[in-house]
């Protein structure tokens, strides 16, 4: 066994009383093991009193421990700072929607900085990816859609509240998106992969400097932002969708979280196993949610559609540099057919929104 996970365990067993002071457990067992590239996953089973348990079903804890590389040695402030933020926040989180009913933030526990661990409290449920990946292809069922939709709608509003419990006073400044958008067109351009051109990145850059100064005061809120908001980070359970992985938490434009959101529900269209109006169903749910009456006019906000072309460019530079070469290896003729397919897309949306 790891010798980190031994350390957890030790002070986990020290302190059951502390953090389940009416049912401490009396041991902890490994249920599974999950390698991840900077990161081992533990699932944890809570051993119960069998004097006390009287058949309550299992329960489980997980445990990550950060497995830095190289570049922790030169900066562990940077890593340390990045897991303290990343239970803080779970932290603030869960007890702002702690009385919520339809929505939830995972239970952090505990945060062992010297061995550069954290464990939350299991969430019931299964990622909405999942279910999306089941119930939402070819020709859905209306029950299934309309129970996609509800959690859908439940992520909006799980985000409308984390955004209103880390709301900031200051104003967000849009400039600084013009540089980071601009340095991933370059790289773009740079690889013979994708067909996005020189006139190309002049239209975004065009936009961008238009669209930019032009922006309404009242779209510059700051919030906590989660930056991973996407199917894959939440748990949807029939009553209730739980928020999970704080992180890459930072404060941000509340148009990230929205706009990367819907973005990632866009992407599934990639796919023909997924129609579109399922898609723009699971779309305008997540909106209802989030935004309430003024829903239809959130994909209009001018900061909104910024946001949207940032991470459009970010994923389709992600992808370009991740598909040419996959785990040391060429990839496939099909893989690359499939992935000039998702390019001439990113090339589509990007000229769509930049009109």
């Amino acid at each position: 066994m790891d010798n980190s996970l031994e350390q957890v365990l030790a002070r986990l067993r020290r302190q059951a009383r502390e953090l389940w002071p009416e049912t401490p457990p009396v041991d902890f067992r490994l249920a599974r093991h999950l390698a991840r590239p900077y990161s081992n996953v533990y699932r944890l089973q809570l051993v119960a009193n069998p004097v006390l348990s009287h058949a309550a079903p299992p329960r489980f804890i997980y445990v990550k421990i950060f497995s830095p590389g190289k570049k922790f040695q030169a900066n562990p402030e940077k890593y340390l700072s990045r897991l303290a933020t990343e239970f803080t926040a779970g932290q603030r989180l869960y007890a702002a929607l702690g009385d919520e009913q339809e929505i939830a933030v995972i239970k952090p526990l505990v945060f062992y900085p010297e061995v550069l661990a954290m464990a939350s409290e299991e969430a019931p449920g299964v990622t909405l990816a999942d279910l999306i990946e089941r119930d939402a292809k070819l020709w859905p069922a209306a029950p299934q859609i309309e129970q996609l939709a509800q959690h859908c709608r439940r992520a909006g509003h799980a985000l409308a509240a984390m955004q209103k419990a880390t709301a900031e006073a200051s104003r967000f400044d849009p400039g600084e998106m013009l540089e980071y958008i601009d340095v991933r067109m370059q790289r773009l351009l740079q690889s013979e992969q994708t067909p996005f051109t020189k006139t190309d990145r002049q239209q975004i850059g065009k936009f961008l400097e238009t669209a930019i100064p032009a922006i309404p005061t009242e779209q510059l809120g700051l919030c906590g932002t989660h930056g991973d908001y996407a199917p894959f980070n939440l748990l949807a359970a029939p009553e209730k969708i739980t928020v999970a992985d704080f992180t890459m938490f930072k404060i941000g434009s509340v148009y990230n979280d929205p706009a990367y959101f819907y973005h990632r529900l866009e992407g599934y269209l990639h796919k023909p196993i997924f129609r579109t109006p399922t898609i723009r169903r699971l779309q305008e749910a997540f909106l209802q949610g989030y935004a309430g009456a003024r829903a239809e006019c959130v994909t209009e906000e001018a900061l909104f559609k910024i946001f949207w072309i940032k991470h459009v460019v970010n994923n389709y530079s992600a992808i370009m540099r991740q598909r040419i070469v996959m785990n040391g290896r060429q990839v496939s003729l099909p893989e690359q057919l499939f992935n000039r397919h998702v390019f001439r897309r990113y090339n589509r949306w990007l000229q769509e929104y930049c009109q």
